[in-house]
């Protein structure tokens, strides 16, 4: 009976040091990297299916909390402005991520803004790799050859969250970087700002759907 007990403890032990070693891949939020994409892929073809009873202001409101958590926007903004993330206050900061934060939901909300038959198909998952993994997922268009997206995600702030998309092997993480800090490094942080404002302005008046 004894054995037994040292045994069952030991079995006990592992368990726990196994959980704490390697938490569940949802996390608290009990959902890993494939589900928070399904999520998101369900938002966005509602928007699209809902694109105009909703409106531009309609998507952005449902997409909003969905892109909000799938997405690691504070880890992808410091990085899109590479060096130029040091010099900036504590309130730049607050205010760019905001920034960056809206003109990433605005660009879903105004490009997701029709529907004609199109689908996600979820096609991989990855094991994680320097604590990165990777979801592949296409979308399947109508007389359209399909897009394939690469999420690269992390586990951040309490679960996964996308910190970069591959489209056709290029980093769109890296575009963004190019972009903004050519504007930081031949311009300034309130034209980084400005133009940021400036897109997510256009994606709101663009269409009146």
């Amino acid at each position: 009976m004894k054995d037994k007990s040292i045994q069952c403890l030991c079995i006990l032990t592992l368990l726990i040091t196994g959980m704490l070693l390697y938490p569940r891949i949802g996390g608290t939020g009990e959902t890993g990297p494939t589900e928070s994409i399904q999520t998101l892929n369900a938002a966005l073809l509602d928007a699209m299916k809902r694109a105009d009873d909703l409106g531009y202001e309609g998507r952005y409101k449902l997409l909003e909390p969905v892109i909000r958590d799938t997405f690691a926007f504070t880890f992808m903004g410091a990085r899109s402005v590479g060096k130029f993330w040091d010099t900036m206050s504590d309130s730049q900061r607050k205010t760019f991520i905001d920034t960056y934060t809206d003109w990433s939901i605005a660009t879903y909300a105004g490009r997701f803004d029709g529907y004609s038959g199109e689908r996600f198909d979820l096609i991989s998952q990855s094991p994680p790799s320097q604590g990165t993994v990777s979801v592949i997922v296409k979308l399947v268009q109508v007389n359209e050859p399909p897009i394939t997206f690469n999420y690269l995600m992390k586990f951040l702030e309490d679960h996964w969250r996308i910190v970069d998309i591959q489209v056709a092997g290029v980093s769109q993480l890296a575009l963004t970087r190019a972009q903004f800090t050519d504007v930081l490094k031949n311009k300034n942080y309130d034209a980084l700002i400005s133009l940021l404002k400036s897109k997510i302005a256009g994606f709101a008046n663009a269409k009146k759907k």
